[in-house]
């Protein structure tokens, strides 16, 4: 399979995906700048949002970029991974509309433990092509990645796990504070070789 249509596919896709989350952002009434005050909670979400898929992409993109070799499984996961990011725009339109609440916060968490689960499978569909086509140095690199690192070690998950669900109880608008700090200490932990990749 060609790796240029699956990365073009997925970039289609995500771009979509942000276009339809500006979307959800309505137009105050008003001129008074203060009415943009009701949309600040959106604004947040919808900013948080934005984060998670840029820095989505910019790993998504290290890993495509090194991979040699597309297989089938690489294509399916790839697709299990949008349909997970898919969930994104809705997830962040109900908690603009209720950011302490806790019914639009524990869907949040449901959408964003299915797109971790869905990322360390693509992750590990790359792995495992990359090394069956002889190129166990690119699959070293995905391994090296601090995202991918933090999502397989059972532990931190678990921690991350109960400590979400404490805060789903009794204060669940921290709950984006917590993702913001995952993208920015995690996510955003690029491998070295990250800005030197031609592909």
């Amino acid at each position: 399979m060609n790796r240029g249509r699956i990365e073009a596919f997925t970039d289609a896709v995500l771009a979509i995906i942000l276009t339809i989350m500006i979307l959800e952002f309505k137009v105050p009434e008003s001129f008074q700048l203060s009415a943009m005050l009701a949309q600040l909670p959106y604004l947040i979400s919808y900013a948080i949002g934005y984060l998670f898929i840029g820095t989505a992409w910019y790993n998504h993109h290290y890993m495509f970029t090194q991979t040699r070799h597309i297989t089938r499984d690489i294509y399916w996961t790839n697709n299990f991974w949008m349909f997970t990011t898919s969930f994104l725009p809705v997830a962040t339109a109900w908690v603009g509309r209720g950011i302490n609440k806790q019914g639009p916060e524990v869907f949040y968490f449901i959408v964003y433990s299915a797109w971790s689960f869905a990322y360390v499978e693509l992750s590990r569909s790359l792995i495992k092509a990359n090394e069956a086509s002889g190129h166990p140095e690119v699959a070293t690199n995905i391994k090296r990645m601090n995202i991918y690192r933090y999502l397989t070690n059972w532990k931190l998950v678990l921690i991350q796990t109960i400590v979400m669900v404490i805060i789903l109880m009794y204060l669940p608008a921290l709950q984006m504070v917590v993702v913001v700090m995952q993208i920015v200490l995690v996510g955003m932990r690029f491998n070295e070789d990250s800005d030197r990749l031609d592909g």
